[in-house]
C-alpha cells in the first residue's frame, strides 16, 4: 500500500500539467476530499502550486519558473567570435553557418529540452541469457518509461511488429505503461487501457521491438495490474486466451521433477509420486506454441498422461521434424 509521501509526490507528478480536483481524483482512485486534503500539504510546501479559473473549471498546476537561458554566457562568447568574422571570405561563411547552428542550437530554454535523458542501468548489471537473449534492449528507452510509471503519464511508443500477411511495419502508438516485467529471458512493457465497459486490460509489447519513446503530458488512470493474474494458465510467454485444458505429465528425470518443485505456476501445480518415484504433475495451462516445443525437447524425460489430444500434437511434431532431418 502507498505511503502518504508516496501519494503526495505521485499527485505532484501529476500536476506538471492542469489538472482538476475531479481529475486528480479519477487518475488517484481516491476522492475529491482525499485530494483536496493532499493539496493542502502540496501548497504548504511552498513548490509553486498555482490555483486558477479556465472555462469555469478551477485547475491546479506546479508551475515553475522554467525559462532560463542554461548557457547564456556560452552563446555570448560566440556571438562575439561571430562579428569577428568576415561576411565576404569563403573560411569565415561556412564558419558563420556553423556557429549559427550552434547557437540555435544551445539557446535552450526548456529545462526538459537541456538535461541529457539519464542512463541508470549499471555497466555491472551484466543481463546474459544467451544466444536467443534480447540483444537490442535500449536503456535509454527503459528508464523513459520507468519514469514515465513513476510519474504517471502516457508515452508514445513506436513499435515494429509483423501483420497478418506477415509484412513488418513501424506503428506510432500512444500507450499507458504499468510496469516492465522480464519474463522468459524476454523484457516486456505491460500498458494498460480501459475498454467501452471501462474494465482494465493488459497488453504486452517486447522492449526489443521498441524503437522509439517519448513521454506526453497526458497523465493516465490508477491500473491495478498483477503479474500472477496476467499470467494465468501461461506456460511461458503466452498469455493468449484460448480456453485452459487439464493436463498431467509424469516426469522421469530427478533434475526435471526439481525445477517443477521450484515452480511457481497459476493456479498451482499438484505434483504427487507413484510407486516408481516418477513425479506425477497435474496443472491447468493454455496449450501454447511454446509449451509444446518445450514439451518436444524433453520428449525422453516426460510422458503425457492426458489430454491425448495433446500426446498426438507433440508425436506428429516429432515426426515431422524427424522427417525434415532425413532428407
Amino acid at each position: 500500500m502507498a505511503t502518504g509521501y508516496e501519494k503526495i509526490n505521485a499527485i505532484k507528478s501529476k500536476l506538471k500539467v492542469k489538472q482538476t480536483v475531479n481529475s486528480l481524483a479519477y487518475l488517484m482512485g481516491c476522492g475529491p476530499r482525499t485530494i483536496f486534503r493532499h493539496l493542502e500539504v502540496i501548497n504548504a510546501e511552498n513548490c509553486g502550486l498555482r490555483k486558477f479559473k479556465e472555462n469555469g473549471e478551477t485547475f491546479y498546476v506546479i508551475q515553475t519558473d522554467k525559462e532560463a537561458n542554461f548557457n547564456q554566457d556560452v552563446v555570448k562568447q560566440l556571438e562575439k567570435i561571430k562579428k569577428n568574422l568576415s561576411e565576404t571570405i569563403a573560411p569565415d561563411l561556412r564558419t558563420t553557418k556553423l556557429l549559427d547552428k550552434l547557437i540555435k542550437l544551445m539557446q535552450t530554454t526548456d529545462p526538459e529540452d537541456f538535461k541529457p535523458d539519464a542512463i541508470t542501468t549499471d555497466p555491472d548489471y551484466v543481463l546474459d541469457y544467451g544466444p536467443f537473449s534480447d540483444d537490442k534492449l535500449n536503456s535509454t528507452h527503459i528508464n523513459k518509461v520507468l519514469k514515465a510509471i513513476h510519474e504517471g503519464f502516457a508515452i508514445k511508443i513506436q513499435y515494429s511488429h509483423a501483420t497478418d500477411h506477415s509484412a513488418v511495419i513501424d506503428e506510432n502508438k500512444e500507450v499507458n505503461p504499468v510496469k516492465v516485467i522480464m519474463r522468459m529471458d524476454t523484457l516486456y512493457l505491460i500498458a494498460g487501457e480501459e475498454d467501452e465497459k471501462g474494465n482494465q486490460i493488459f497488453k504486452n509489447y517486447l522492449f526489443e521491438q521498441i524503437k522509439n519513446v517519448q513521454k506526453t503530458n497526458h497523465a493516465v488512470p490508477k491500473f491495478v495490474f498483477d503479474a500472477a493474474t496476467h499470467y494465468k494458465y501461461a506456460f511461458g510467454k503466452y498469455t493468449g486466451k484460448d480456453k485452459p485444458e487439464d493436463i498431467t505429465l509424469e516426469i522421469r528425470n530427478r533434475w526435471l521433477q526439481t525445477q517443477f518443485e521450484r515452480s511457481h505456476f497459476n493456479p498451482a501445480i499438484s505434483k504427487r509420486y507413484d510407486k516408481n518415484k516418477n513425479m506425477i504433475v497435474d496443472m491447468k495451462l493454455r496449450i501454447t506454441p511454446d509449451f509444446v516445443s518445450w514439451l518436444m525437447g524433453v520428449a525422453t524425460d516426460v510422458r503425457i498422461l492426458k489430454p491425448a489430444s495433446l500426446k498426438e500434437t507433440v508425436k506428429q511434431k516429432l515426426k515431422d521434424a524427424l522427417s525434415e532431418m532425413d532428407r
